[in-house]
């Protein structure tokens, strides 16, 4: 424990509270997103999240306060990817040698600045190094300069950017060099 943040590995079980972060994430981007965009419902992706939970090469990690959750971390092996071609399942997609995709990093805003996201961050970076992977990839939304200024303080850099048709918002790609 960690100024009284526990951790333990999520699993497929957590789907429902992983999905509660997530939206309440999704729900925070209304700060920077333009005027009138609407948060999508992350329950819409359940079967996905459980999907990929349940697959042993995701590893997730949750942060707990007082046994209640605040935040969470989850990462998967890096698979290709075109934002041109209709959404596949994950099996159904080339594996990326030695590149792991960090999937999700959402802590609870009234948990923001409070240690939670270096804590789960430096936990996965660990693991992602300790199973061998060489590169990390991610995407955040381009416009959430919060998010944008953690992961580039912590060696990530910038790639590129793509429309996401699912959060109707640009994402910044990241990468970073795991050693």
């Amino acid at each position: 424990m960690i100024g009284g943040i526990a951790t333990r590995r999520g699993t497929v079980d957590d789907v429902d509270t992983i999905l509660a972060n997530v939206q309440s994430g999704f729900d925070s981007y209304g700060v920077f997103a333009p005027l009138g965009w609407v948060a999508p419902d992350a329950t819409a992706g359940r079967d996905r999240t459980v999907e990929r939970l349940a697959d042993p090469r995701t590893w997730a990690m949750l942060a707990l306060s007082g046994g209640s959750p605040v935040g969470h971390i989850a990462f998967v092996p890096g698979r290709e990817r075109s934002v041109a071609e209709p959404r596949r399942a994950d099996a159904e997609r080339e594996l990326i040698p030695r590149l792991c995709h960090l999937w999700q990093l959402f802590v609870l805003p009234e948990w923001w600045g409070r240690g939670v996201a270096p804590l789960l961050h430096d936990a996965a970076t660990g693991v992602m190094r300790a199973q061998g992977y060489a590169r990390a990839r991610l995407f955040t939304p381009s416009l959430h300069a919060r998010a944008r200024r953690f992961y580039e303080r912590r060696g990530w850099t910038v790639t590129g950017e793509e429309w996401s048709e699912d959060l109707t918002l640009m994402l910044t790609e990241y990468r970073l060099v795991l050693g």
